[in-house]
């Protein structure tokens, strides 16, 4: 049996002095692209608690929504580490997994959004294509009630998401490949961050469920034709989606 030591090391809370005012304080991304910063050039360090919420928006000139809004993305992207009633953390790892590509995807714009859409286009419809294929027994069952769950789910934003993205990386792993897999689950996480900005349109969820269980019924069909082409047609409705949100804030 293992014990834990009856002490702990000392937490270092990161220094909100580097923290600046925002000129497009009302845009989330914005918080979530100055943070993003402060731990690439090591303002703020893997283990440091970040300063508490009343700091942040004060140095940042920021409302209280649209900080929570940017925390929690990056707590989805798995950048921080939220512990209730203790604050949150900057996780270990961070400074490689913002560079790059991941940076690039935390920057909201019709761009990264069409690059995405791309993406998605070429790898998503692949794996759907494939599953479809491989006529898993079990496959179309599951994704079957994930849509019953979402439906389930529809004023709960945050499962609803995770069980969004939980239905795509099924089908991934219903392609039989594991390199598909682990370049869906990057794909989801980036999908997670901006699926906020989508859920105020209030057809979102119903377009979603109708896109899924479409997606569902063609994989169950064994039709890699029909496969992909619902799987592309969920994918650029869900980018118009985002684009009419990015349209409305320009």
């Amino acid at each position: 049996m293992l014990h834990r030591p009856d002490h702990r090391p000392a937490e270092t809370t990161a220094s909100a002095e580097h923290v600046k005012p925002l000129a497009k304080a009302t845009l989330p991304q914005e918080i979530v692209a100055a943070i993003a910063n402060l731990i690439l050039t090591r303002a703020w360090k893997p283990g440091d608690r970040i300063p508490p919420e009343k700091e942040l928006t004060s140095r940042f000139g920021v409302g209280r929504s649209s900080l929570r809004e940017a925390i929690q993305s990056l707590v989805i992207l798995g950048v921080i580490e939220a512990r209730p009633g203790d604050g949150s953390y900057i996780r270990a790892g961070t400074s490689d997994l913002l560079s790059g590509a991941f940076e690039w995807g935390l920057m909201l714009g019709e761009q990264n959004l069409d690059d995405l859409v791309a993406m998605r286009n070429l790898l998503e419809t692949e794996c759907a294509g494939r599953a479809a294929a491989a006529r898993d027994a079990d496959l179309a069952p599951a994704l079957l009630r994930l849509v019953d769950e979402m439906r389930d789910a529809v004023d709960q934003p945050q499962l609803f998401m995770k069980l969004d993205n939980r239905f795509h990386e099924l089908i991934a792993t219903g392609a039989r490949n594991t390199l598909y897999l682990s370049l869906s689950k990057t794909i989801q996480r980036l999908v997670g961050v901006w699926y906020a900005q989508t859920y105020e349109l209030e057809r979102t969820k119903s377009a979603t469920l109708d896109e899924h269980l479409a997606i569902a019924r063609a994989i169950e069909s064994g039709s890699s034709q029909q496969a992909r082409k619902a799987m592309k047609e969920h994918i650029q409705r869900a980018g118009e989606r985002l684009h009419t949100i990015l349209d409305s804030k320009a």
